[in-house]
């Protein structure tokens, strides 16, 4: 694959993700990404999308979140879970807990000071049971 084919499947995800927040998105949005871009990807697309994920705008970052939940797909859980950790967005986190918790994936404890950073930003009644069984993972989970 050349290197123009290579960024092609970036240059689709950033098309359809969308360069404004006002962007046409859907919930079948998500699915079409995982289903015929994530897909494809290769190891370098999955590294190139790690590099620049957390430059992107609040939306691009909560758009891509629910698609990777879709793809669920080893590389996609390890960006679900840098962006647990470094995403500057709360809501960015919320979503990635969400999309962690029904993916049913392990999580060992160096996930729990920033499950437990967002659930105290919240109003108790605000606090979802997706981030409090992400939170029961991570205390079960391996050090």
């Amino acid at each position: 694959m050349s290197l123009p084919q290579r960024d092609a499947l970036i240059l689709k995800l950033q098309h359809c993700i969308g360069d404004s927040e006002a962007s046409n998105w859907t919930e079948y949005s998500t699915q079409r990404v995982a289903k015929t871009v994530l897909c494809d990807f290769t190891a370098v697309q999955w590294q190139r999308l790690e590099q620049m994920l957390l430059q992107q705008a609040q939306y691009w970052q909560q758009r891509c979140v629910v698609c990777l939940g879709e793809d669920r797909s080893a590389a996609a859980i390890a960006l679900l879970k840098r962006l647990l950790l470094e995403s500057p967005y709360l809501d960015v986190r919320i979503l990635a807990i969400y999309e962690l918790d029904w993916c049913e994936t392990p999580m060992d404890n160096r996930y729990r000071a920033s499950i437990e950073q967002v659930i105290a930003s919240l109003p108790p009644a605000e606090v979802e049971p997706e981030l409090t069984r992400l939170l029961a993972k991570t205390e079960a989970g391996v050090p």
